[in-house]
C-alpha cells in the first residue's frame, strides 16, 4: 500500500509568527496532533504535541513563545508514492510520529503514526475486529479458577 492511500490530504498549517497558544487552539478545534508551520518558501517546520510538552517542561509561556522559536525545523518527509512500510521504518529510525508528505516540493498531505498503526491492524486482521484478548484471558482464568480473590 502507498502513502497516498492512507495519508490525510487536508493538512492544517500555521504561520511561524504565531504563538504556541494559537497553535494549541487549532489542534484542539480540529482534534489533531500536529501542524505544519508555513514560512516564506512553503513548509518551514512542524509543531507537535511533543513540542508543547517540552515547552511547558522548560517553563516557557505558550502565550508569548512563537512557533518559529521552538518548532522542529528539520522536517522528515516522505513521498506519496512511498510504501507505507517504508514510512513506518522512517518514523521509527528518525523518532518522529508525523511525516509531511511532499511531492515536487509541495505539501500534499500528512501521515501520522496513528495512520500507520491503523493500516497495520487492518493488514493483520483483514478488516476483521481484533479479539478481546484481555477479556478472553480474564474469562478463561475465572472459568478454570486461576483468579484468586484479592
Amino acid at each position: 500500500m502507498r502513502v497516498r492511500e492512507i495519508m490525510h490530504r487536508e493538512v492544517r498549517t500555521i504561520a511561524a509568527s504565531d504563538t504556541f497558544s494559537a497553535a494549541s487552539k487549532v489542534l484542539g478545534e480540529h482534534r489533531i496532533s500536529s501542524l505544519v508551520v508555513s514560512g516564506d518558501r512553503g513548509a518551514a517546520g512542524i509543531v507537535t504535541e511533543r513540542d508543547f510538552v517540552r515547552l511547558v517542561a522548560e517553563g516557557l509561556d505558550p502565550a508569548t513563545t512563537r512557533l518559529a522559536d521552538r518548532m522542529t525545523r528539520e522536517l522528515v518527509t516522505i513521498h506519496p508514492g512511498a510504501d507505507v512500510a517504508e514510512a513506518a521504518r522512517l518514523m521509527r529510525e528518525e523518532g518522529v510520529r508525523h511525516l509531511p508528505v511532499m511531492e515536487r516540493q509541495q505539501l500534499v498531505g500528512i501521515l501520522s503514526m496513528r495512520d500507520v498503526l491503523s493500516w497495520g491492524v487492518e493488514e493483520m486482521t483483514g478488516g476483521h475486529e481484533l479479539p478481546d484478548f484481555e477479556g478472553s484471558a480474564a474469562a478463561l482464568s475465572a472459568a478454570v479458577g486461576l483468579e484468586r480473590p484479592g
